[in-house]
């Protein structure tokens, strides 16, 4: 089982915009540490984790474990923002690969660009790496790195999934987004990739 995939779908409940998943030695769940906006009863939420963890999972948790802290809603959180993904170009030399990816919000236009080796793995990472940039330069939010990212298949398609380090005030949190493969792999990650963060950008941009 995957803590990861569990954070993942714990954060697509109703309300939670976050969510992390602390386990023991024996590799046990001790805590669940949800986030969310004030839209409904902490106690709904946890209520909803606990089944989620059960239908999905097949694991049966105390209530006591799960703590919700909640924010207002509309205080800092732009439930409304969405980047959304509008495709990439890419260069290539013998040696090399430059990405740039484009993104919109609110009628305005976003770029990133990464370069990096080129080999199909370093490919994929340049790609996931545009995207921060875009970030960056959009928003002035500098604290994402791409840490891993992983193909397999599910219900007969290729998905990737992308894990993104958040390094803000000295703390790590690892977000992970998940993207089915339509095109190329290329365009899978960079959705993927966008997926992870995008809620999190939420948080960090002002209304």
């Amino acid at each position: 089982m995957s803590f990861e995939e569990m954070e993942y779908f714990l954060s697509n409940i109703k309300s939670v915009i976050s969510c992390k998943v602390i386990t023991d030695s024996n590799n046990e769940i001790c805590e669940i540490h949800v986030l969310s906006d004030n839209s409904r009863h902490t106690k709904q939420i946890a209520r909803d984790v606990r089944t989620a963890l059960l239908s999905k999972f097949d694991t049966d948790v105390d209530y006591k474990i799960i703590s919700v802290a909640q924010i207002e809603k509309n205080l800092s959180f732009n439930s409304d923002f969405r980047l959304l993904y509008e495709g990439y170009a890419i260069e290539t030399t013998s040696d090399r690969v430059s990405i740039k990816t484009k993104f919109s919000w609110d009628g305005k236009e976003y770029f990133g660009q990464a370069e990096g080796f080129k080999s199909e793995k370093q490919s994929m990472l340049t790609a996931a790496r545009s995207v921060l940039d875009a970030i960056r330069q959009a928003f002035d939010i500098d604290c994402f790195i791409v840490e891993d990212m992983q193909f397999s298949r599910i219900i007969g398609e290729e998905a990737v999934l992308v894990a993104v380090n958040e390094i803000l005030n000295g703390k790590e949190n690892i977000l992970i987004g998940a993207s089915i493969v339509e095109n190329n792999k290329i365009d899978g990650v960079i959705k993927a990739t966008l997926n992870a963060i995008n809620r999190k950008i939420c948080l960090l941009v002002k209304e």
